[in-house]
């Protein structure tokens, strides 16, 4: 390991520490006021980033980050993840926050990772809301997941530049991610008592139409009057695929396949949400 690592390696433990030492006096010390629970439930550059971002924004709504990733200050380390540290940790983050409806992010992936199931989540929260969020292309979440791993840079704040990168497309990983991350939404739209609790919806209609999504699905969810949706940050990556996708010539009709495109929605005969290819 070089000097470089092992610095940084110990300014991330520290500032862990910091933030576990935070969770714990607002544990102990504050006092314990009934709030509304809310969770986003997504995938890695699903549109949850911007959404939490947009949730932030509204009057007596705070929302952390994602709160069991291992590669975060704020999550947990690989070997605490298990159903009760998760369970205790989760309880711990909304009872570090002030306002009257609290949340963060689960990903999906992290609540298999705990062995932690959306049911034991509900348990645990019984009033709940949930917001799912999806993103339609799966080839468009795949590739801004690459380049966001080759840049470093997750999100852009307005007034900052986005960095540009080219990645190679794999076919093979991004088989593998398209199934993977369809199995994750499939599985969750299963939990039939969801439907009563959340709101659906895509990156594409988020972004197409913030105010709608807020006006129509979000806002009556929470209880709150309609507000128009407020951002500090701007969208990544503008240029076409074939200016990202450094051999696009070679994986175009692999990128075009309908079945990596995906569409959720709450189906009309009371069953959890249907998918289908778009």
């Amino acid at each position: 390991m070089s000097k470089q690592q092992s610095t940084t390696d110990w300014k991330v433990t520290l500032k862990r520490l910091r933030h576990r030492l935070k969770l714990s006096y607002a544990w102990l010390l504050r006092q314990h006021a009934d709030y509304q629970p809310l969770f986003v439930l997504g995938t890695g550059r699903s549109g949850s980033t911007l959404l939490v971002d947009y949730l932030r924004n509204l009057p007596n709504v705070d929302c952390g980050g994602e709160v069991l990733a291992p590669e975060t200050v704020v999550g947990l380390r690989a070997s605490e993840q298990s159903p009760t540290t998760a369970m205790r940790h989760i309880r711990r983050s909304l009872q570090s926050q002030r306002a009257a409806i609290r949340g963060c992010k689960l990903m999906l992936y992290h609540l298999e990772q705990c062995g932690l199931t959306v049911d034991q989540v509900q348990e645990a929260f019984p009033r709940a809301k949930y917001i799912v969020i999806y993103r339609e292309s799966l080839v468009e979440q795949h590739v801004s997941e690459c380049c966001a791993r080759v840049t470093g840079q997750w999100m852009v704040r307005r007034g900052n530049t986005p960095k540009q990168a080219r990645i190679r497309v794999d076919p093979q990983s991004l088989h593998l991610f398209v199934h993977t991350t369809r199995r994750h939404y499939e599985n969750l739209l299963t939990h039939s008592w969801l439907r009563d609790h959340a709101a659906l919806l895509s990156y594409e209609q988020l972004v197409a139409n913030p105010r709608a999504c807020f006006a129509e699905r979000i806002c009556p969810l929470l209880n709150l009057p309609a507000l128009a949706p407020q951002t500090v940050l701007v969208k990544q990556n503008t240029r076409p695929l074939a200016e990202r996708v450094e051999n696009y010539a070679e994986v175009a009709d692999v990128l075009s396949r309908p079945e990596y495109r995906q569409h959720y929605s709450w189906a009309h005969d009371g069953a959890a949400g249907q998918s289908r290819a778009a």
